[in-house]
């Protein structure tokens, strides 16, 4: 799999490939149901059975080096959830939706997460995540507005797999940028209802339960990431320096 972030020409593949090796059905799957280009959403038990094809089959990612190529640059959001564990095979999907599966309960405020993105530059020991969104202020006006996170990462090591991990910690307070001064709700509603549909680097918050982030990278190419974090939280991410990689998988 190094072979192939080292040469992306060599990513494209054919349907009669794909259909031949189960790593490849299983990723080309995934990247048709989360569809190109759309905003991020949260992971269903459809697709966390192809994730879980997805690590079955692919060669997980333990080395720092590997790590260091293959993660620099930016990545967008695709999907995320907070509760992996009830998708799991034998989960009722009434049971499912009862637990929070995504966290994204009823009575959260209703936002629209447009893009989000988070951009890892190994040089500086940075990670910088991004959400534009949308949402009703207190005129009931649609404006938009961004969230920034800044944290610092360094690689640790797994103390039960030996494999290494993104240990990232908050660098500066999260930033958030409003188009309005009537926001028609709390400043902690609003963060609330974002952490919901956001993957877990967004919620790195200097004092609270997030002060420190561990991203096991469960599996990688060259535009492909799916990270998990403690306890049941998996994330998924497209390569977004290099439109054309996302097609490469979707042929």
């Amino acid at each position: 799999m190094l072979a192939l972030l080292a040469a992306p020409a060599l990513s494209v593949v054919s349907t009669a490939s794909a259909a031949s090796s189960p790593r490849l059905a299983a990723r080309s799957a995934l990247l048709r149901s989360l569809e190109p280009n759309s905003p991020p959403r949260l992971l269903n038990a459809e697709h966390m059975a192809l994730i879980g094809q997805l690590e079955a089959a692919g060669t997980t990612p333990t080395t720092e080096d590997f790590l260091q190529l293959g993660l620099q640059g930016r990545w967008a959001l695709c999907a995320t959830i907070r509760n992996a564990g009830l998708l799991e095979p034998g989960m009722s999907p009434a049971h499912a939706a009862a637990s929070g599966a995504g966290g994204a309960g009823g009575g959260l405020l209703p936002i629209g997460i447009a893009r989000a993105e988070t951009a890892l530059s190994i040089g500086n020991s940075t990670v910088r995540s991004r959400a534009w969104f949308q949402l009703l202020d207190g005129e009931r006006k649609q404006v938009g507005a961004l969230l920034d996170v800044e944290s610092r990462f360094a690689f640790e090591s797994d103390s039960v797999t030996g494999a290494r991990l993104l240990a990232l910690r908050p660098a500066r307070p999260p930033r958030l940028a409003l188009k309005t001064n009537d926001l028609g709700c709390s400043i902690d509603a609003l963060v609330e209802a974002l952490h919901a549909q956001l993957s877990p680097e967004f919620a790195l918050v200097e004092g609270e339960q997030y002060d420190r982030l561990r991203l096991s990278t469960t599996y990688l190419d060259e535009s492909l990431w799916v990270a998990r974090a403690a306890p049941h939280c998996c994330s998924v991410f497209y390569r977004a320096d290099d439109e054309m990689a996302w097609l490469s998988g979707v042929q």
